[in-house]
């Protein structure tokens, strides 16, 4: 049997279940999250944890203080395995042609189970946040709640940290600046944002950019941005499948957006695409001049969007 590892989290009850659990995937930090989680509630249920890797057959089970229910961690499954209701097998092991042979047998099988860790997908990720905010009577605005969706990280271990983090705000966060105070997320929001203000004047972007450009990572930030949504647009067949993919936590500038999406065509957007490579190939080779460089970017941009 196959059950998603966040959807296991959620009731790990089910684990007690099965007589084989076999933890693979891609993402290492998931994998363990799942495992240690796993351990410790069956540690709760008073098993012996067999952390040696291996299997004897012979060997006594368990302890004084367990029942002799025991847990076996390892990496592969024995061959030779005595049935037991006493003794369940955690195999750990991340994705390769042993484990997928193992992994095909157990999900053939009712009473064994197979967790596949991956980064979250945006679904899962929407699940995990709206069971956290629930579980801890935590409430947020809709603005605050697409931004968290949106930057929080994918992998379930951090984002789950993340989320910790809000516990120790109010009760109710309604907006993105509060937020940012307790948790670190790598895009800021007004660096996200600096694109938007293209049709401003020079000297409100030169402004705007002197305030929150103060470091080389600022500023492939920034830059990022821009790519990111200039790949939105380019890769859009007209305006309507844009705006579908654009990022609802900027709701508010997504008329800029749109206005933006007009004034540019084919022509503009490889013009763009040309000075984002020129730019970041003279700030590798300059670094101490990323904020000149990119200035003058974000002036250039303006003036190619606008003519």
């Amino acid at each position: 049997m196959k059950i998603k590892p966040e959807i296991l989290l959620k009731n790990i009850n089910q684990v007690f279940s099965y007589k084989k659990i076999l933890i693979t995937g891609a993402e290492e930090s998931f994998i363990n999250y799942v495992k240690n989680y796993i351990i410790t509630e069956f540690k709760k249920k008073n098993y012996f944890i067999d952390l040696s890797g291996s299997y004897k057959k012979d060997a006594l089970s368990g302890d004084l203080f367990s029942d002799k229910k025991v847990l076996f961690l390892i990496k592969e499954y024995p061959v030779e395995v005595e049935d037991s209701e006493d003794q369940i097998f955690l195999i750990v092991s991340p994705n390769g042609k042993k484990t997928n042979s193992l992994k095909s047998k157990l999900l053939k099988s009712k009473n064994d189970l197979v967790l596949d860790c991956y980064p979250l997908t945006r679904g899962a990720k929407e699940m995990v946040i709206v069971d956290f905010m629930k579980n801890n009577n935590i409430e947020i605005s809709g603005e605050v709640f697409w931004y968290v969706l949106e930057n929080f990280d994918n992998s379930y271990a951090l984002l789950f940290n993340q989320l910790k983090t809000l516990a120790l705000l109010d009760d109710k966060i309604e907006s993105i600046d509060s937020l940012e105070k307790a948790v670190f997320v790598e895009n800021k929001t007004e660096l996200n944002k600096i694109f938007f203000h293209i049709f401003k004047n020079n000297k409100f972007l030169i402004n705007i950019f002197n305030k929150n450009i103060y470091s080389q990572g600022d500023f492939y930030i920034f830059l990022n941005s821009i790519k990111t949504y200039m790949e939105l647009i380019s890769k859009s067949q007209n305006k309507e499948q844009a705006i579908a993919k654009f990022p609802k936590y900027l709701f508010n500038e997504k008329e800029v957006f749109i206005k933006i999406y007009n004034q540019l065509n084919k022509k503009k957007v490889i013009k763009i695409y040309k000075n984002i490579l020129r730019v970041e190939a003279l700030v590798r080779k300059n670094s101490n001049l990323y904020f000149e460089i990119g200035l003058r970017f974000l002036l250039n941009t303006k003036k190619i969007i606008i003519s």
